[in-house]
């Protein structure tokens, strides 16, 4: 009942912040929706069971390619 519950929430955040990054017309915005899909992503290796491909989604993934765009963004404005 619960990983059903979890697994529909994930995929929800990753779908909506999937459709919210490509319809948002500031760049930040869509960055930060871009978070929000990655970590319903990350919920659903969690839920597989796939604690390193957890990890792996946020620490690289998050960390790293979100900041990264982020920055270029911010130096590029």
């Amino acid at each position: 009942m619960w990983s059903a519950f979890f697994f529909y929430l994930f995929a929800l955040l990753a779908l909506g912040g999937g459709l919210l990054v490509i319809t948002r017309r500031n760049a930040v915005h869509s960055a930060l929706w871009l978070v929000v899909s990655l970590l319903g992503v990350a919920g659903e290796f969690l839920l597989l069971g796939a604690e390193f491909l957890f990890a792996v989604q946020i620490i690289l993934y998050i960390g790293g390619v979100v900041l990264l765009i982020l920055f270029v963004v911010m130096l590029v404005n």
